[in-house]
């Protein structure tokens, strides 16, 4: 079966900071009419990192969507003059106040390929050291060292439920502890 739907209208309601919300009429294979929502984000970055002391860096900031503060690793969205890795680099930074000498890939992943094209790289970060901690005007960041044993904890207790976190940890933390 082909798989595609064409795209007969679009409309673009909504251009803001981040995101766009379009409206699209498509056909479908069956020659039928249906009606698409779908949100354009430019993507973004996460990263797993553990410092001298084998803690995960993770970042807690209050989440507006949710209406509550979220545990995550340090992550942010794609600027379009550079690349994932290099955002990624950016990131780590000014979010944690370290760098890395060693960055790996661990792929990316569509976060709801439903209604947002929106996709998320996901990085693991060796051999840190300091650098210089930065960020966004709005954003208030503070910094939360965590185990293995405490992070693998706080998802089976719900505390960590953000998925970049958990799929970036759970793919990456073999590279972190491969000598473990």
């Amino acid at each position: 079966m082909l798989f595609k739907e064409d795209t007969t209208t679009k409309d673009v309601r909504y251009t803001g900071k981040i995101i766009q919300l379009e409206t699209h009429e498509v056909t479908l294979v069956d020659g039928k009419s249906a009606f698409r929502e779908i949100i354009r984000h430019p993507g973004g970055v996460c990263i797993l990192a553990k410092d001298a002391s084998d803690r995960i860096l993770l970042v807690k900031q209050f989440r507006k969507p949710m209406e509550e503060a979220y545990l995550e690793l340090p992550a942010g969205k794609l600027e379009k003059e550079l690349t994932p890795l290099e955002n990624a680099k950016k990131e780590l930074e000014e979010e944690t106040g370290y760098r890395a000498r060693n960055f790996h890939s661990l792929g990316a992943f569509a976060t709801s390929p439903g209604y947002s094209d929106e996709l998320i790289h996901l990085f693991v970060a060796e051999d840190l050291y300091e650098g210089q901690k930065g960020g966004d005007d709005d954003e208030f960041i503070d910094l939360i060292r965590l185990t293995k044993e405490e992070f693998s904890e706080g998802i089976r207790q719900g505390h960590i439920k953000d998925l970049k976190t958990v799929a970036c940890y759970t793919l990456g933390k073999e590279i972190l502890w491969k000598d473990s």
